[in-house]
């Protein structure tokens, strides 16, 4: 009998929970997750513990109806991609992390308590909001980051990017010199002589016209006695790729760059770790907006703002 009557209840409670969930304006289905109206609502009214509590996923100042439910629906292709993967965020875990953050910042439960009421905001929401960043950091660490890679290349070539106009940055090359003789070739039209470099370094075949073209490699070239036209010139190319052309002793050159290194400076030293984390966190930022977008098809999803 006691069973039954349990039974009973329950049902009874959890009719009246969807009831509740069906008089509310549902935004958005997520697989068989509800995101309502009021639950977008009441993110916006506590976004301050949210950029609190997980500014990885809250670093914007305000947001629209639908960029929250945006961030509501990745948080679930989150989490079911963390299940796949055998990872669930339990409340024991999350429960860890607040008494880290206590200790951490020599704050009792009181305390916590006094300054969420402060925010507009309650134990319970900060709980779920940690939990939601906690399962972020596990999916940017496992899911993400394996498929980002800063090279010291990338750091070097955006640390002179931002510093172009530095003169004291020198660097060092390793070139391909491609030249004919103005004698042979007085003039040559505009994008000639690349055209016939690329197609050279394709197939091995030069015109008639170019058969004198003349090729040296040029390793472990520092900046020091380069002509000041020719050093300005590979400053501004892009390692990888070819220069324009330019008339140096009376031959006619183009400089494929194969290797282009930024002689390291204390500057340089100062900001390296910096300009790779904030190249890292753009990566991070653009790969996973890919694979939200990716993901998307996998799951049923509707939106109905």
């Amino acid at each position: 009998m006691k069973s039954i009557l349990s039974f009973v209840i329950t049902a009874l409670l959890f009719n009246t929970a969807v009831e509740a969930k069906l008089l509310d304006k549902i935004s958005a289905i997520v697989d068989d997750n509800i995101i309502t109206l009021s639950q977008i609502q009441r993110i916006t009214k506590s976004l301050a513990i949210k950029k609190n509590v997980a500014p990885m996923i809250y670093d914007k100042g305000a947001y629209t109806n639908e960029e929250i439910t945006n961030i509501l629906v990745n948080k679930f292709l989150i989490r079911a991609k963390l299940a796949e993967l055998g990872y669930s965020i339990t409340d024991d875990q999350v429960e860890a992390q607040i008494k880290a953050n206590e200790k951490r910042l020599n704050v009792d439960r009181k305390a916590l308590m006094g300054f969420l009421k402060q925010q507009g905001s309650t134990f319970d929401e900060y709980f779920e909001t940690l939990r939601e960043a906690i399962e972020y950091s596990y999916f940017i660490n496992r899911v993400i980051s394996p498929t980002i890679a800063v090279s010291e290349q990338d750091v070097k070539n955006t640390y002179f990017k931002k510093n172009i106009k530095d003169t004291r940055m020198n660097f060092k090359y390793s070139l391909i010199d491609y030249s004919i003789g103005k004698d042979v070739m007085p003039k040559v039209d505009k994008g000639q002589l690349e055209n016939v470099v690329k197609q050279y370094r394709i197939n091995g075949v030069l015109p008639d016209a170019f058969s004198t073209l003349a090729v040296a490699n040029l390793d472990d070239m520092t900046e020091e006695g380069i002509a000041p036209e020719l050093k300005n010139l590979l400053k501004h190319t892009d390692e990888g790729t070819l220069t324009a052309p330019i008339v140096l002793n009376g031959q006619h050159h183009v400089f494929f760059i194969a290797k282009k290194d930024l002689v390291e400076s204390e500057e340089f030293a100062k900001q390296k770790d910096k300009i790779r984390e904030d190249l890292f966190e753009t990566a991070v930022k653009s790969e996973s907006a890919v694979w939200f977008e990716r993901e998307r098809n996998k799951h049923y999803i509707k939106i109905s703002l």
